[in-house]
């Protein structure tokens, strides 16, 4: 789906930041990001995230200001696509999680536009959703930023399970009903 080539640069800046310009498709990796990231996930995290929000460029000039308006929806999706892409990768797509806990706060992608816990709950959320493996199969499980993450949003996450189990019940119900 990429009509243009998508172009990765390092930035010998401080700044802990990603960012894709929207008319050229560069995508920057700044040099005060590195420091956060701790292996190849991460890093594909960061990169995979950047790939969505190009993958949305790429659609015109009607999605970049739609993007320009509504920042947060298209953070989430971008979020949802980079998941996707890790996972495809071969990647732990709970890196994606890790490395914007470990920045949030930071003046910096993981934390613009959209409200840091609420951000990485709807992240765990369409992991539950999509690939439950990962959560159980968790390399991440004794990561401190993982842990914080857990104390964080355990309302979040509780939610989260009671939504799922009560659609896997209603789908099970649904199936008794037909049967009869």
């Amino acid at each position: 789906r990429v009509d243009k080539r998508m172009t990765f640069y390092y930035k010998n800046d401080q700044d802990v930041n990603a960012k894709i310009l929207s008319r050229t498709k560069k995508i920057y990796i700044y040099k005060g990001l590195i420091p956060f990231i701790d292996n190849d996930d991460e890093l594909a995290a960061i990169i995979a995230h950047e790939i969505a929000h190009g993958l949305d460029l790429h659609e015109g000039l009607a999605r970049r200001t739609a993007m320009k308006l509504r920042p947060i929806k298209y953070e989430q999706k971008a979020d949802q696509v980079a998941v996707d892409l890790i996972v495809n990768a071969g990647y732990n797509p709970l890196a994606l999680i890790i490395v914007l806990n470990k920045t949030t706060g930071e003046p910096c992608f993981a934390s613009s536009r959209s409200n840091g816990t609420k951000r990485l709950a709807k992240i765990y959320e369409y992991i539950y959703k999509k690939y439950p493996a990962y959560l159980v199969y968790n390399d991440y499980k004794k990561n401190i930023y993982y842990q914080n993450f857990l104390l964080t949003t355990q309302s979040e996450r509780a939610k989260i399970r009671q939504k799922y189990q009560a659609e896997k019940l209603m789908s099970v119900s649904n199936k008794t009903t037909k049967r009869k």
